[in-house]
């Protein structure tokens, strides 16, 4: 229920965050402004329209995902560790009830250190993967990728031209992110092209990621393997 729950928030708010927000906002039934003491909402709907109103002066579509993160990351948090919480009960289900004390002495005998390990290689391995995936999507769809590194840039403090981006003086800042992603803002070149600057751009990057994921896998592979001969 809870990640079914987080799939349908997240999917929900990142398609048509601007419809759920104006319903919300009706909803609450109270004038919101930026400065509490202006409007008329109470605490937490004053917590809650700050929130949702970037999403009513969204300019497209493909800001509901970045508003989405910049308004609920912390619930988003909470919502994570409460099912990794929900599954760490699932599978110990010794540990989540008021057992006897040799009990949970027992059930930690039990977990050695290299089961340990073997667990926490398998979670670093699906992190590395599934943040593999999201980069590539970010900076590889057209259109998609263009959005991104603006939204990125503006972070940064520096908002670029639409339609001469380069002319910027920020776009002449050295450091990571800058000279990487000026191909992404080229007008047209730059949004087709995407695919191509995501290798181009961030090739070191991809290698460097793809390197660490096998050196994560190899181990949890070499560690499974010891743990099976141990247990053989």
């Amino acid at each position: 229920m809870l990640v079914w729950g987080l799939l349908l928030f997240c999917i929900s708010f990142a398609l048509i965050g601007g419809v759920i927000a104006e319903q919300l906002m009706a909803g609450l039934g109270c004038q919101y402004h930026a400065d509490p003491r202006v409007g008329s909402c109470s605490f937490l709907q004053h917590a809650l329209a700050s929130r949702l109103a970037p999403f009513l002066s969204a300019n497209t579509p493909l800001d509901y995902p970045f508003m989405l993160l910049r308004g609920f990351w912390g619930l988003i948090l909470v919502w994570l560790v409460a099912i990794g919480l929900s599954r760490h009960a699932w599978q110990n289900p010794r540990q989540a009830t008021t057992a006897i004390p040799a009990t949970h002495r027992r059930v930690r005998v039990n977990a050695s250190p290299l089961q340990t390990l073997h667990q926490c290689l398998q979670v670093a391995f699906w992190i590395l993967l599934v943040g593999l995936v999201t980069f590539c999507i970010a900076f590889g769809t057209p259109f998609l990728a263009t959005h991104v590194s603006r939204e990125i840039l503006q972070a940064l403090g520096c908002s670029p031209g639409t339609f001469d981006p380069l002319v910027s003086p920020c776009m002449s800042n050295p450091g990571f992110w800058t000279p990487r992603l000026q191909p992404f803002l080229l007008p047209l070149l730059g949004q087709l092209g995407s695919p191509l600057w995501l290798f181009w751009q961030f090739g070191d990057v991809l290698m460097a990621w793809v390197g660490v994921i096998a050196i994560v896998l190899g181990l949890k592979v070499y560690v499974a393997h010891r743990i099976a001969a141990r247990t053989a």
